[in-house]
């Protein structure tokens, strides 16, 4: 064989190895709607019939639960260890006792105590939910002195919004994740989870019609939500967005989620920032969905929800593994798997219930970023997955298909 051509084979292996050499990877859990009620007398029923807003989650099936997705959870089990846990709202149980501020706060606080039980050597991010304010349900982050952020701190958090308090240093390497910024008011905050990768957690309770917040609160969010997305863009970094309740309308009803004047202000930064937001991550449902934000220029963004660890909705418990890769241009969702939680006579069973890239992606195996597929999905595509096969509920009653769309 001659130099010349044995030179040329080895720099053809070597430039198809370098993207697989530089690539790296994330993988984190997310988990959402516990809906703790320490001291609800029944337990919470595994795979109900419908909505039923008494199946809270009970004391010992969260005890069973936490043991189940610790168990199943590490090196060489169902689910790799993650880099870090998302948790994403609503920890506290619907039906609040005649002592409202003491039963928030218990059941944040057993909750919480829980996760970090569950797991011990993982940050955990913490996201508002509506059902964790002190003032009432879809109340105020902070309310006469108190907060979820002042209870997670009792908890064992070293932050409100990671457990593990870390902070970046903007001079010199960070461990990740870290803390960027933060309100520990109003309840938002920026973690960078990379060097070229940051996560942006919102109060989107502060933008439902069922909330009423002074417009100085709601614009001071807005303003700190462009001025960090500015920030990523001159510094040239990816963007996750995390929010308990979604932007868009319920397909149970189509009834809409937030105010339509601060989604359509949210949508235009979202158009705006389009090169820099990679996904955005949400909850608020318990069912297992996504929606597709079509924005100006045939620009599609996925807003992927995670079904509830409790049932109240109909829904089997859930939770899901993201996996985001950089390939060294930006960062992206490259997969997601949603995991069942099912009762089979008495014993608890966790399994892998589909990916996202297999279900959805048909025909690209090698697909790095799932909001390239979004344009070919429709909502009978997903329907059939939103209680997460649940045998009691197996077709969600969606009255509103085309809320599968945010415009």
């Amino acid at each position: 064989m001659k130099l010349q051509t044995l030179v040329s084979i080895v720099l053809v292996i070597f430039s198809l190895l370098i993207p697989q050499a530089f690539s790296k990877k994330i993988k984190f859990l997310t988990i959402s709607d516990i809906h703790l009620n320490h001291q609800q007398t029944h337990k919470m029923e595994m795979a109900p019939s419908g909505y039923n807003a008494t199946n809270d989650m009970d004391n010992q099936t969260f005890g069973q639960l936490s043991s189940l997705i610790r168990r199943n959870v590490g090196s060489q089990k169902l689910i790799s260890k993650p880099e870090f846990i998302l948790y994403l709202g609503d920890i506290v149980g619907h039906k609040r006792t005649s002592n409202p501020t003491r039963f928030v706060q218990d059941n944040t606080k057993k909750a919480l105590t829980g996760l970090q039980s569950m797991f011990p050597d993982t940050p955990i991010i913490n996201v508002f939910g509506n059902n964790d304010s002190f003032e009432k349900n879809y109340g105020a982050f902070f309310s006469d002195g108190l907060s979820p952020y002042k209870v997670a701190l009792q908890s064992g958090f070293k932050n409100g919004f990671l457990s593990t308090g870390i902070k970046c240093h903007f001079k010199g390497k960070s461990d990740f994740p870290c803390i960027q910024s933060q309100n520990d008011k109003h309840g938002f905050f920026t973690i960078k989870l990379a060097d070229t990768l940051i996560l942006i957690g919102l109060n989107s309770v502060m933008f439902s019609p069922k909330h009423v917040a002074p417009l100085e609160h709601i614009q001071l969010q807005m303003e700190y939500l462009k001025k960090q997305l500015k920030q990523a863009k001159k510094e040239n970094n990816s963007v996750l967005i995390a929010m308990h309740i979604p932007v868009g309308n319920n397909v149970y009803d189509g009834s809409s989620f937030w105010n339509k004047s601060y989604q359509e202000q949210f949508l235009k930064i979202m158009h705006d920032y389009y090169k820099q937001i990679k996904g955005i991550l949400a909850a608020h449902t318990h069912m297992d969905e996504f929606k597709i934000i079509r924005l100006p220029e045939n620009k599609n963004m996925g807003e992927y929800l995670t079904a509830g660890l409790s049932t109240a909705h109909g829904n089997f418990p859930s939770i899901k593994v993201f996996t985001m890769n950089d390939s060294g241009q930006k960062w992206s969702i490259s997969n997601y798997s949603t995991y069942q939680i099912n009762q089979i006579k008495s014993q608890l069973h966790i399994d892998k219930y589909y990916d996202f890239v297999g279900a959805y992606c048909k025909n690209r195996p090698d697909v790095i970023d799932i909001n390239t597929c979004l344009s070919h999905i429709t909502f009978n595509d997903i329907l059939s997955r939103y209680t997460v096969n649940n045998p009691n509920y197996p077709l969600y009653k969606a009255q509103s298909p085309e809320s599968f769309y945010v415009n």
